[in-house]
């Protein structure tokens, strides 16, 4: 028998999981697929619970409580029961990619290097790969036995540390987002809310587990609302997307979350007479959200998979950061998208018509949170229905950023101008406006590109682009500016697709791509740089990362497919290193 929700003196994740050890306890919670298609273990609520207390154990032992430590770990089980683990343990849990090589080595040596961390606990197959360098204590938990005393339940109060959540760095380098239990579990009561998970529901998961979305979203709403979940790595959803869908068929599941490019991912790889072999019809929520969500991806995902009995109206778009612990605002379930178009500002040149921009509506405020839409400069509200930066309140913005005294009085303890009692909020960095249906996402204050004193939206020019040349590669671009003698010159650096690859006129691809984004900006394009597929830098989640584009470009270490000599670009080139 499934018991639903937990009970309502339940303070802390981990009260969740003793709860339902106890009340399902033969139920299973978590079952990894290898490969995403072969069942190659579970974990029963019960075994969960008891592993994780194990862990502690060892925990414990090494005087751990109340200290970061390092959760480094491919998608596995043995993942899950640690994080439980540090809470019963009274530790700070501290989610990783594991150290193997490129980005997922960078990421976890800058947040030892934040943390000050001296154990990490991964697993004995793990600690020893080649790649795994950064120095440290490590501590492989699936050596520890079953068979020695378990630990204690720890009895955290609401307002310690559950867990450092280190953001995807898509702006800048990661910071650890301090994360109490009571900022965990107000989360958790807001993703119910929109969720309505019932008894037999099922949820198949790829994200990374480390990632807000899949730690948050995936295994602490799973045991919080008693579902049993099926997870796929990351890396076989990006080997075959098709994997994804068909778990979602063969459980029947009726939810998943996940950015908007997995939808184009499978839309554009799975074939026709796959898809009509699929049975969608029991995906009930299918969250989109982590980047931004373009509408003609998921119509495209609508049309292909029509025949597999997929209701677009499953859809529910939502917006979320680490620093509010995921979700902020989401659609109603069952509403599917809603979209606004607005013009994008241009110089001149370029009609009303071909600058208009559709985007999807993110909906309201999750349950006990407030939204404004404020002028970055002025600190003061804007006009109804106009843009701002978005700032949040309520009980899941986090406490701030670890060991960051500055950037946590900058980003959390913001005051709007003319609410002298409203309190502290949250400056997202996000810019957005409100529509009768809720919020709408329309860029980032960091990234937008000011260009004789106008601003562009960086995604408004990658999209142009794309849309102007199938060589291009979809949401694999960084638009940017850079100073040529003090004044600001538009940059674009692209993959090109693997189809793309084999017949590539790069001549044809600048001047369409130059004249595309004259006509629709009315801006003159400085540089085309080419890349080959997978190329771009990015954060684990797999959002470009916009910032380091530019770093790379501006030192010459982008690896340029060719040297563009064409006309119709702004001048010789800045930077270029031809691999051809």
């Amino acid at each position: 028998m499934r018991i639903h929700g937990p009970p309502p003196d339940a303070r802390t994740i981990c009260d969740v999981l003793r709860w339902r050890a106890t009340q399902s306890p033969e139920q299973r919670a978590f079952v990894l697929l290898d490969r995403g298609e072969r069942e190659s273990g579970s974990l029963t609520f019960a075994e969960l619970d008891a592993r994780a207390r194990v862990i502690a154990h060892a925990l414990q032992d090494r005087a751990l409580a109340g200290r970061p430590v390092v959760l480094a770990y491919p998608t596995c089980l043995e993942f899950i029961a640690a994080v439980f683990a540090c809470t019963y343990a009274g530790a700070i849990a501290v989610p990783s990619p594991i150290a193997t090589r490129g980005y997922g080595a960078e990421r976890l040596k800058a947040i030892l290097s934040d943390v000050g961390a001296a154990t990490i606990l991964t697993l004995a197959s793990a600690r020893n790969q080649p790649g795994a360098t950064p120095a440290g204590h490590y501590l492989a938990t699936d050596e520890i036995p079953n068979d020695i005393d378990p630990a204690p339940q720890w009895q955290p109060t609401p307002s310690e540390i559950a867990l450092l959540q280190y953001t995807s760095g898509s702006t800048g380098g990661p910071r650890g987002v301090v994360l109490t239990h009571a900022n965990v579990m107000s989360n958790q009561h807001a993703l119910a809310a929109v969720l309505h998970l019932a008894p037999g529901d099922n949820a198949v998961h790829w994200l990374p587990l480390y990632h807000d979305m899949g730690l948050i979203g995936g295994v602490f709403h799973s045991v919080y609302a008693g579902t049993t979940s099926f997870l796929i790595p990351p890396l076989a959803f990006l080997q075959k997307p098709a994997r994804w869908l068909n778990a979602m068929h063969r459980y029947r599941a009726t939810i998943s979350m996940a950015p908007c490019f997995a939808y184009r991912l499978c839309s554009e790889r799975v074939d026709s007479e796959s898809a009509a072999r699929l049975d969608l019809s029991s995906w009930r929520v299918a969250i989109c959200g982590g980047e931004a969500i373009r509408p003609q991806w998921l119509e495209k995902f609508a049309t292909a998979f029509g025949a597999a009995q997929f209701n677009p109206r499953s859809f529910l778009p939502a917006y979320g950061l680490a620093e509010a612990t995921l979700i902020a605002t989401a659609a109603p379930a069952g509403s599917g998208l809603t979209t606004y178009s607005r013009a994008a500002p241009s110089t001149g040149g370029a009609t009303a018509e071909s600058m208009a921009r559709t985007m999807a509506c993110c909906g309201l405020t999750v349950t006990d949170h407030r939204l404004a839409i404020v002028d970055p400069p002025t600190g003061r509200r804007v006009a109804p229905g106009a843009e701002g930066e978005i700032w949040l309140q309520g009980p899941s913005v986090a406490a701030g950023y670890w060991n960051q005294s500055d950037e946590t009085r900058a980003t959390f303890e913001a005051a709007i101008t003319e609410d002298t009692e409203s309190g502290r909020w949250l400056r997202t960095g996000d810019l957005g406006f409100l529509s009768k249906d809720g919020l709408v996402i329309s860029g980032r204050i960091k990234e937008t590109i000011v260009i004789r004193g106008v601003n562009y939206d960086p995604l408004d020019i990658e999209t142009a682009a794309q849309e102007s040349q199938s060589a291009l590669a979809w949401g694999a671009a960084s638009a940017f500016s850079v100073d040529i003698a003090g004044d600001e010159h538009l940059v674009l650096v692209s993959e090109v697709s693997r189809s793309g690859l084999k017949e590539l006129d790069i001549g044809l691809v600048a001047d369409t791509v130059v004249e595309a984004i004259s006509r629709r900006f009315g801006l003159s394009l400085y540089d085309l740089v080419l890349l080959r597929p997978g190329v771009l830098p990015r954060t684990t989640s797999g959002k470009i990362r916009r910032s380091s584009c530019r770093q790379q470009y501006l030192a010459g270490e982008l690896a340029a497919l060719a040297a563009i000599d064409s006309p119709t670009l702004g001048r010789s080139r800045l930077c270029r290193r031809s691999i051809a």
